[in-house]
């Protein structure tokens, strides 16, 4: 299925954002932080009857709230969740993980966060860890010399992929620009997505409507 960010229109109040969004014809939104809190949105997301994912800081009432505290325990309720950055938490936030009952998916990231780099994303895939696949983390890492080409496809093989993101940078900062048809991951997005659900993520405030139909229409495989 595929899911289009909330945080795709950023600063936005949430309802108008989320109405914007799904008068694309998406199947489900990400509710992700960066919005503009709007009374009653728990109760219109829950009239829509749209699927909904949650997304790291992601809250009704806040813009965004702490998603992992200083003992390294993450505390939202979020489906997926970026790890740590560096520096980020003074408890082991990996025994926390190992220790959860029912931990939330973990995204592949960039240098300066916890599964950042290479050797960080393939040690999660040997233990069995969840993984939300970023094609535009992966683009940077690779730019960066962080991932080479042995990771990468053992990630796209992996068997625990459980949602993808996709949006386009230039390598060297997480811009959520919007796509083109030869963006780095989208072709491998799209044959993953009969199986995982995929999440638009480039940012679309300053596209026209039917600039945005077209980012859809590119996920989809649509010419």
């Amino acid at each position: 299925m595929l899911f289009v960010a909330l945080s795709s229109l950023q600063g936005r109040p949430m309802a108008r954002a989320f109405d914007e969004l799904v008068a694309l014809g998406v199947g489900g939104i990400q509710l992700t932080p960066g919005n503009i809190p709007t009374a009653g949105f728990a109760d219109h997301v829950a009239r829509s009857g749209i699927a909904t994912r949650r997304h790291h800081g992601f809250a009704f009432d806040a813009r965004k709230q702490t998603t992992w505290d200083a003992s390294g325990a993450c505390v939202v309720g979020s489906e997926s969740v970026h790890p740590p950055e560096d520096d980020e938490v003074r408890g082991d936030w990996r025994a926390w993980y190992e220790r959860a009952a029912s931990p939330p998916i973990l995204e592949v990231m960039y240098p300066g966060y916890a599964l950042g780099d290479g050797a960080a994303v393939e040690r999660a895939m040997v233990d069995g860890v969840s993984l939300a696949v970023d094609v535009s983390h992966v683009h940077i890492q690779r730019a960066q010399g962080a991932m080479d080409d042995r990771v990468w496809r053992m990630l796209a093989a992996y068997d625990r992929i459980a949602e993808i993101h996709v949006s386009a940078n230039a390598g060297r900062n997480d811009t959520h620009d919007p796509l083109d048809a030869d963006a780095f991951g989208l072709a491998w997005a799209r044959e993953r997505m009969r199986e995982i659900p995929i999440v638009l993520e480039c940012y679309m405030h300053r596209l026209s409507q039917g600039e945005r139909r077209r980012q859809i229409d590119l996920v989809r495989g649509v010419s």
